[in-house]
């Protein structure tokens, strides 16, 4: 056993020398860490934002912008389960559009709307923003199930993106994960366990290591040369979709309202109009639009989503005319 482990340890001691080395050769040279790496993985939900982490963004304008995660993974305040004596709650659901990482706090639309709102009603108004890059329908069903519903909300806002969230919707029941519609949130099991906790660990060592990023760059570029020509023969055939797409919208699920991919769609706004009244909250939803949409000229459903949640006694918020 000594002569097995020996040779382990000085492997292991020579590995953590190199890196040591490598660390401060980077931060002597002032190379700066890139972009923070906020999301983090959950077992059912699948990526979620890490909580209780601040760190910078890089923006469009060639600066960073600070972001801050709560204990609870919203891109929000901490905000407490009890809910303040009158004071009106709304769990805001929805993707990258609604959680707005690379907005100031003051310029987010969550922001705006609990200012003006507890001014027009003379009382406050929080809004609680449960919202997660990529995530669709489906994954916002979850969170509202595991989180939003803990924090008492009178309201449920479901900020809708016309965008990709039909298409998500879809993909997640592809991948053969817990199911919502079937009210399924099973415990993980050590193997789910394990991968929580090895992306997280990735994410760690990305955000303070120089070392790990320098080293996971040269891996993932590597890794794209190697599988270039695969690459180039997706997106050519994704290419090649897009333009069946453009040219005929029914193949489009965004715009064809009797696709299995919006009939399921409807069929997850109703089961969290459902879970949202039995917390005692009405579910609202907003659509919101891709600029790419709006110009294309092509007939989104919009019609067909509001005749279809006025009959189930959802309200509809419309921004399309102000947009």
């Amino acid at each position: 056993m000594r002569k097995a482990l020996l040779p382990l340890a000085m492997i292991m001691a020579s590995l953590a020398l190199c890196l040591l080395v490598l660390e401060a050769g980077l931060r002597l040279a002032g190379v700066p860490l890139k972009e923070a790496r906020v999301l983090c993985f959950d077992a059912i939900l699948g990526n979620v934002f890490c909580p209780g982490i601040e760190a910078l963004l890089d923006n469009q304008y060639e600066s960073t912008i600070p972001v801050r995660i709560n204990s609870t993974g919203m891109v929000d305040r901490e905000y407490p389960y009890d809910k303040p004596a009158n004071t009106i709650r709304i769990a805001l659901l929805g993707d990258s559009v609604a959680a707005s990482l690379y907005l100031a706090p003051e310029l987010k639309f969550k922001a705006i709307w609990e200012k003006q709102l507890s001014t027009q009603l003379g009382r406050p108004v929080e809004v609680l923003n449960f919202a997660v890059d990529g995530t669709g329908t489906w994954e916002q069903l979850q969170l509202f199930h595991l989180r939003a519903r803990a924090f008492q909300p009178d309201y449920v806002v479901l900020a809708f993106f016309w965008g990709n969230d039909v298409w998500n919707n879809d993909a997640a029941r592809g991948k053969g994960g817990p199911d919502p519609l079937k009210d399924e949130y099973p415990s993980p099991d050590w193997k789910q366990k394990v991968r929580v906790l090895h992306r997280n660990a990735n994410r760690w060592l990305w955000n303070h290591t120089l070392a790990y990023q320098f080293l996971r760059t040269l891996v993932e570029r590597t890794e794209a040369i190697l599988s270039y020509k695969r690459s180039l023969e997706r997106a050519q055939a994704q290419q090649a979709a897009a333009d069946r797409m453009a040219s005929d919208p029914v193949q489009d699920p965004a715009f064809a309202w009797d696709s299995d991919a919006w009939e399921l769609t409807r069929t997850l706004i109703l089961k969290l109009n459902a879970e949202s009244r039995s917390a005692g909250a009405r579910l609202a939803v907003t659509g919101i639009p891709s600029l790419a949409q709006m110009s294309s000229g092509k007939p989104l459903p919009y019609g067909a989503l509001d005749d279809f949640l006025a009959r189930q006694g959802i309200k509809a918020i419309e921004v399309l005319p102000s947009m």
